[in-house]
């Protein structure tokens, strides 16, 4: 059973140090806080992994355990069991990355302002995972969402027109906004890939370096793997609606929405396909769950009021941008 107070603790024993993140005097003092930050955050993910009661016994003895069990692997079992986003995997791998900076070059002020937005993240993923296990009925596809992709599917007949003028049109602040997507995504895979050499690494470095023809059959290798590596689907799914392949991404995405149900990243992607198919009620219904099951992440709002924008009802996207976070506003 997942306690928040349990798991959390570790973070209320290192709160000295995390106000410290606000308050230091020079970069070795931050430097200090920030790897006490992020032994605290080790420590409460650690215990979330070994609270899931459905995963193995072999998982929940080792948890506790570096040595046993690196914090790659970590969260890596906590992606795969859906009990962190991917934006606390990309800000844990930001956080870790800072820490082996520090000891060379120093800490950055920007190194504080991740490792806060760390902390709250772990604070909302601990009480969403006890949530979802305390009502394990919610976390089931949603009757809106299940159908969504079959309606890109559909759709797909009419890519053509919505591909050919229109696309010039739809070059907005939003894709800025969609390709930080895709960098938290890389991000966050970089946090639990092990070794230099795997079929996710390989296909990472082909899409970074804008060669998605190269990249699709690591994803797909990666897929074969581990069916349940959404993180790989939600690549693929990028390559193919980015390629046009409207249908295949179609596939691809309904498969990542039912393994992972409450993943905003998989919504989010969902709507930017609807968008890319001329359907933004579809869109701003995807974008509108992305918001529900994550509200502190800009692009939901952002990828939200666009949708509603596209369809006309400026009111909604007018009301739905006053409720949104200082940073989408």
């Amino acid at each position: 059973m997942i306690e928040p107070d349990r798991v959390l603790r570790p973070l209320r024993e290192a709160e000295q140090a995390i106000d410290q993140l606000d308050t230091y005097e020079s970069p070795a003092v931050l430097t200090e806080a920030l790897r006490a930050t992020w032994h605290a955050v080790d420590r409460s993910l650690r215990t979330l992994l070994r609270s899931d009661a459905s995963a193995p016994d072999s998982i929940r003895m080792t948890a506790m355990s570096p040595e046993q069990m690196p914090a790659d692997a970590v969260m890596q079992e906590l992606r795969r069991r859906d009990l962190v986003s991917l934006e606390l995997a990309g800000r844990v791998h930001e956080l870790r990355q800072a820490l082996a900076r520090a000891e060379t070059v120093g800490a950055r002020p920007a190194d504080a302002d991740n490792a806060r937005d760390l902390v709250r993240c772990v604070n909302e993923d601990v009480h969403s995972s006890a949530r979802r296990a305390m009502h394990p009925q919610e976390s089931a596809v949603h009757a809106e969402v299940a159908g969504a992709p079959a309606g890109p599917g559909a759709a797909a007949d009419r890519a053509s027109s919505t591909v050919g003028g229109g696309r010039g049109e739809r070059v907005r602040p939003l894709v800025l906004a969609a390709a930080a997507a895709v960098v938290l995504i890389a991000a966050a895979v970089a946090v639990f890939v092990a070794g230099g050499d795997s079929a996710m690494d390989r296909g990472i470095a082909a899409f970074e370096a804008d060669r998605p023809d190269e990249a699709e059959p690591h994803f797909r290798a990666a897929l074969e793997q581990d069916a349940d590596n959404i993180t790989a689907r939600l690549y693929l799914g990028r390559i193919l609606r980015t390629g046009e392949r409207y249908e295949e991404a179609a596939d691809v995405l309904r498969d990542a929405a039912a393994r992972a149900p409450d993943d905003a990243a998989v919504r989010r992607e969902l709507g930017y396909l609807f968008l890319d198919l001329n359907s933004p009620q579809s869109a701003a219904a995807q974008f509108r769950r992305a918001v529900e099951i994550d509200s502190a992440d800009r692009l939901n709002w952002l990828g939200l009021v666009d949708a509603l924008n596209r369809t006309g009802d400026s009111a909604a996207a007018a009301e739905w941008l006053s409720r949104a976070p200082a940073a989408a506003r």
